[in-house]
């Protein structure tokens, strides 16, 4: 191993709360190939009081990326969050996830990833390509590469289902070519 291997950084998926076990680990598995990492997977950690506003019934999603980077053993590693918990930000009604790339970490919620949000029957089918392409997104803007404004291309941002399950899995050729100029 040259020691260029030991530079690179690591991902670190954390279930966080009563996040599906299942769904963290095969993101876990499926995420570090697409951005050439090793990946671990933290113990369990429960949702920070402190970030649940009362009044909103929602979770802060800063004060979440402010608990994680106290999870990190190092600054080269990257962390990702996996819960269930509707999560916020100021000026905006709801967020799927957020993400701090100065900070290396993110946050994604299955809360309205998850059919029943919309009053539908659940369908497992369509939770897990959501939760991954809505990962995928956040892990991108820590690795420093800019939105996309191609509607299939997984680094796509958009807030509307419709949208998320019809773009792709993977990046156009402009996102990966950013994407292979990190370290």
């Amino acid at each position: 191993m040259g020691s260029l291997a030991l530079l690179k950084s690591k991902i670190v998926v954390v279930p966080m709360g009563e996040a599906d076990f299942m769904l963290v680990n095969r993101l876990a598995a499926d995420i570090g190939p697409v951005f050439n990492r090793s990946v671990d997977i933290l113990k369990g950690i429960k949702m920070p009081t402190e970030a649940h506003n009362l009044i909103r019934n929602q979770y802060y999603a800063t004060v979440i990326l402010s608990k994680l980077e106290r999870t990190k053993a190092n600054s080269r590693e990257r962390v990702i969050a996996i819960c269930e918990e509707d999560l916020y930000v100021p000026n905006r009604a709801y967020i799927l996830g957020h993400s701090d790339n100065l900070a290396g970490t993110a946050v994604v919620s299955l809360y309205q990833i998850r059919q029943e949000f919309y009053g539908l029957p659940e369908d497992e089918g369509k939770v897990y390509p959501r939760l991954f392409k809505e990962a995928v997104l956040q892990m991108a803007h820590i690795f420093e590469v800019s939105a996309c404004r191609n509607p299939k291309c997984v680094n796509f941002k958009s807030e509307l289902m419709l949208d998320i399950d019809s773009k792709g899995e993977k990046f156009c050729d402009i996102c990966r070519r950013q994407l292979t100029g990190i370290s």
